[in-house]
């Protein structure tokens, strides 16, 4: 009995493991949810038999629908979001007509600008310039921020023109990592909370180990160094007191056990 548990939970890690997204175009042959089948239709390939996610997204003319509304969809063009490797068969997680994945594409990246019309249970309700709505998702990691500084959603009124740095999470919700009232802070905010920036290298202070760091987006920031950080330059490692600000660099950071910014590598760009 033992044997069997052990091998069945090996068998979920390695299913894991191997689990892919594949994003294509493809004609929705079939739908047929209750049915548990959906063929989908791909230039050049065989046609590919899939079930529905237990919760999926669909989409039609820029809006989320039900699987009754996306029927209308049958033997149509979809652009289709499927996990492969997971189970038997392929499990479509996300569909769309081709216009409505290409405006997917442009809100749930980069900085978005609209109009708050509302706040539902942690998601902000945006106008966006095209007069269309998305539902961003915001949590206790987002970053608030209003003429500069730190801020709560209360602080934004409905109606006002907000800017936000949104990002795809792996439930396919969209989460904001900051929300401001200017383009830059937004800015600013989205790079606070990757694991890797871009700037110039401003000084170096190397009694203290810290970096003066400035990054695209106009943020100051002192990054701390250690033994441990890699300094590279061309592929090749190079020593601390080798820079020569200013520097160009991206630097791979975490945060260290008091919050501070760590640079676990720092890849110095030449200077064009």
């Amino acid at each position: 009995m033992r044997a069997a548990v052990l091998c069945l939970l090996l068998c979920a890690v390695l299913e894991g493991a191997f689990a892919a997204t594949e994003i294509f175009l493809a004609t929705l042959v079939t739908f047929d949810p209750e049915g548990n089948t959906i063929i989908l239709r791909r230039t050049g390939k065989p046609d590919m038999s899939a079930t529905l996610h237990k919760k999926p997204r669909l989409w039609l003319n820029k809006q989320p629908v039900d699987v009754e509304q996306f029927r209308q969809m049958e033997g149509k063009p979809v652009m289709v979001r499927v996990s492969v490797g997971t189970q038997v068969r392929p499990v479509v997680r996300e569909m769309a007509d081709p216009d409505t994945w290409k405006w997917l594409e442009k809100v749930r990246r980069g900085i978005v600008k609209g109009t708050l019309q509302g706040v539902e249970n942690n998601y902000l309700i945006v106008e966006l310039p095209d007069k269309t709505r998305f539902a961003y998702r915001f949590t206790p990691k987002t970053r608030f921020e209003r003429d500069g500084k730190p801020a709560t959603i209360e602080d934004f009124a409905i109606g006002e023109t907000i800017y936000l740095a949104p990002r795809l999470l792996s439930n396919l919700d969209t989460m904001v990592l900051s929300v401001s009232n200017t383009e830059k802070d937004a800015q600013i905010g989205r790079e606070r909370a990757l694991p890797s920036i871009q700037g110039t290298i401003q000084g170096i202070d190397r009694q203290k180990k810290i970096i003066k760091f400035l990054t695209r987006a106009g943020d100051v920031r002192e990054i701390r160094y250690d033994e441990k950080t890699e300094f590279t330059f061309k592929g090749k490692p190079i020593k601390v007191e080798q820079i020569k600000p200013p520097a160009r660099a991206t630097i791979h950071r975490s945060r260290d056990e008091e919050g501070n910014d760590y640079a676990r590598k720092v890849t110095i760009q030449p200077n064009n």
